[in-house]
């Protein structure tokens, strides 16, 4: 029997919370080190990004986001529309904090949009709580990158601790899978663009 997306959301999140702060921060490093070495990132010239919560444990690539940033690629962050009556997303350029706004979800976001069109986007970093084996991602529900996907055709890299690399997840016909997942433990390459 397939389980519920609520509920599948609750075990990935109580997967992440369960992690000691010392195993949370060493599969983090061992993740963002795996993640360094794809070679769709390491071509990537603007690469569309994300800032962490941490206190919600979510993968810590802030070091992957400045390493981008000082190699001279472009890293780009969302900014999140709040209020539009379908799911949104701009973005807006890295910058090492100096201009972050919190939003209504107590997310850092870059505080004015980048004009930078979407087809120039290399590569887009997919957050998730899960993934599955076949590339499908389970977020928050808010359908952000979904609406993102619509509009941006570019290689999708997800990364997740391993406790939440799933065998499978529901997916929709809308969802798009993403060519690569990162672990700690493994690089999962799924699907070519």
């Amino acid at each position: 029997m397939m389980l519920s997306k609520p509920t599948i959301r609750t075990r990935c999140r109580d997967a992440r919370q369960c992690l000691t702060e010392e195993k949370y921060r060493s599969e983090c490093r061992r993740i963002v080190a795996r993640a360094a070495s794809v070679p769709q990132l390491l071509e990537a010239r603007t690469v569309l990004s994300y800032w962490p919560k941490i206190e919600t444990r979510e993968i810590d690539i802030r070091p992957l986001n400045c390493w981008l940033h000082a190699r001279g690629c472009t890293v780009l962050l969302p900014i999140i529309e709040p209020y539009s009556k379908r799911p949104r997303m701009h973005w807006g350029c890295f910058d090492h904090e100096r201009n972050f706004v919190v939003n209504r979800w107590n997310i850092s976001e870059p505080a004015s949009r980048s004009n930078i069109p979407a087809e120039d986007i290399d590569l887009v970093v997919v957050p998730g709580l899960g993934f599955d084996i076949s590339g499908h991602r389970i977020g928050y529900g808010g359908g952000f990158y979904d609406a993102l996907f619509e509009h941006v055709d570019s290689f999708k890299l997800g990364m997740v601790i391993d406790d939440c690399l799933l065998d499978h997840l529901p997916a929709d016909p809308h969802d798009v899978p993403v060519n690569y997942i990162v672990t700690a433990s493994s690089v999962l390459k799924l699907r070519q663009q």
